[in-house]
């Protein structure tokens, strides 16, 4: 194996370790219900854009959505051709954007590096729980992540070697991420490569004729669908996406996403573990490590996005993500140097890690006892012990601590964490969320209305694109006289306004892990009481 042997590695083990990645980000992809809210309004959207045939006005429930440009749409309308509308076809090219950002960040890695470098650095991420998690959603982060990386180690491909090709793939990546994102994927590589440029002092890059050129096809992938959806929707969306989903984001927190400077730092830690337990060594060693141009490149590609979230008014933990590839690099530079060295002399971050993988499950159970729709499932997050166990295994029986081993320990360990976790652990606790428990309930031609708010899965998993919300009890009142029966979503909290009218609640189940409580009722009968 290639992690005890810092000699005898071979290209074959990244091709093994790419086939691992694969069975991660594929296998049951399509066994969890789409239910968490943005999963389900991107995947929802995509599918009415594709009813419609409309690859310009992006639509939630027959309704404007500005959230995010397209990018992610048509690939998911394209999927949806292919496999058909269902929850694996949703996630399919997230899945296979995140086997894109594996493949190149190994192989610019092993240009401008070496190859054990470059094999330690995708271990990294594909050992993180949250790499291979954000993949296997369909959210339009993978396609950013992806597109990011590409344009970062393009551009570094251009300022080290002036080769202009790699200048012209970035300007393509760039354009392809601001359709996945919008704004910010031009702002994090335009003050990268600005301070890339003063620190190594290639000042005539500022003057090269090709970035008038490169900035000319990144408007040229871009500017089309702004243009078309700008006319669209007379301006709205433009308006609503610039300000309330960018400016308003960055200034302020957004649906309660704000938190503590550090925050995103304190993402990055944990998002990346188990090998960030090695980052206080990492920065001690920081001087024998790092010299070569992408190393530093790297480490700078890693501050630039974390140092702009931190300053962001929102935070969430997939926001500096764009870091994890740059990160990958720094921290298999420093495994590549551990692994040189017989002997391991620093066993602190093993034993952290082996605490915070037996507190996981623990916290997990009770967590789980204490939500009332999964709580006969708690016995699942017990499976997760068998992660520690190994590593226990592994580090106890040896007689003399060796770092090939005890790397090679902590990879196999949390690759059966991550097979444990995300392939059984996640499949069976979201099978309990109200929208799958409830679907049974709805009829084929009975009509579905909301009243005031619903949980945005239904729309996806009922295929339906028109679930008229109703505001008040009024209109509400007079659309069910309108119909000789009717399903009525709603939320627990509504119940109260609603005793008056000839409704009976026929399911109510607590949202996963969330404050809401989701209500299914249906209309009587003429005749019946309640």
């Amino acid at each position: 194996m290639v992690l005890s042997m810092h000699n005898k590695y071979n290209q074959k083990q990244f091709w093994w370790l790419l086939v691992a990645t694969a069975s991660l980000l594929f296998m049951k992809l399509g066994s969890t219900p789409l239910y968490i809210l943005d999963e389900a309004k991107n995947a929802q959207c995509a599918a009415e854009m594709l009813e419609k045939s409309n690859w310009i006005v992006p639509t939630f429930n027959s309704e404007l959505r500005t959230d995010k440009p397209p990018l992610h749409y048509f690939f998911m309308m394209l999927s949806y051709k292919i496999f058909g509308i269902n929850a694996f076809a949703a996630r399919f090219f997230s899945a296979i954007a995140g086997l894109g950002t594996i493949c190149v960040t190994y192989f610019y890695t092993k240009k401008y590096i070496n190859k054990k470098i470059a094999f330690f650095s995708v271990l990294v991420l594909v050992t993180s729980t949250h790499f291979l998690f954000e993949f296997r959603l369909s959210v339009p982060d993978p396609y950013l992540i992806f597109f990011i990386t590409l344009g970062f180690f393009s551009f570094f491909a251009w300022l080290d070697e002036k080769k202009t090709s790699q200048l012209y793939l970035g300007a393509f990546a760039l354009g392809m991420a601001t359709l996945a994102k919008g704004p910010i994927a031009l702002a994090l590589p335009a003050i990268l490569i600005f301070i890339w440029v003063i620190w190594q002092k290639k000042w005539s890059y500022f003057f090269s004729w090709h970035l008038i050129s490169a900035f000319a096809l990144v408007m040229t992938i871009v500017l089309p669908w702004y243009i078309l959806v700008y006319k669209a929707t007379n301006g709205k969306w433009i308006t609503s996406f610039l300000f309330e989903h960018n400016i308003e984001r960055f200034a302020s927190p957004k649906e309660g996403h704000g938190g503590l400077f550090i925050l995103p730092v304190l993402f990055v830690l944990i998002g990346l573990l188990p090998y960030t337990a090695f980052i206080a060594e990492l920065i001690r060693e920081r001087k024998k490590l790092f010299k070569l141009n992408l190393e530093k490149y790297a480490l700078l590609s890693a501050l630039v996005p974390i140092a702009f979230f931190c300053f962001a008014g929102t935070k969430l933990p997939n926001y500096p993500m764009i870091s994890y590839p740059f990160i990958s690099i720094l921290l298999g530079s420093f495994i590549n140097e551990l692994v040189s060295i017989e002997f391991c002399s620093k066993k602190y971050p093993f034993f952290v890690l082996l605490v915070f993988l037996i507190l996981i499950p623990v916290a997990g159970y009770f967590a789980i006892n204490n939500e009332i729709e999964a709580a006969n499932n708690k016995w699942v997050a017990l499976l997760l012990l068998i992660a520690p166990l190994i590593l226990f295994l592994f580090l106890f029986r040896q007689k003399q601590w060796k770092w090939g081993t005890n790397i090679l320990a902590l990879s196999i360990t949390y690759l059966v964490f991550n097979i444990i976790g995300l392939l059984i652990v996640y499949p069976v606790l979201y099978q309990q969320n109200p929208v799958y428990k409830t679907l049974k309930l709805f009829k084929k031609d009975c009509p579905v209305i909301a009243y005031r708010q619903y949980n945005p899965g239904y729309n996806f998993n009922l295929k339906n694109s028109n679930i008229i919300t109703y505001q008040s009890i009024a209109d509400l009142n007079n659309a069910l006289e309108q119909k000789q029966e009717a399903i009525i979503i709603t939320r627990e909290e509504y119940l109260d306004s609603l005793q008056l009218l000839s409704l009976e609640v026929i399911a109510k189940h607590h949202d996963l892990f969330e404050l809401p409580t989701t209500v299914v009722l249906k209309k009587l009968d003429a005749g019946k009481t309640k």
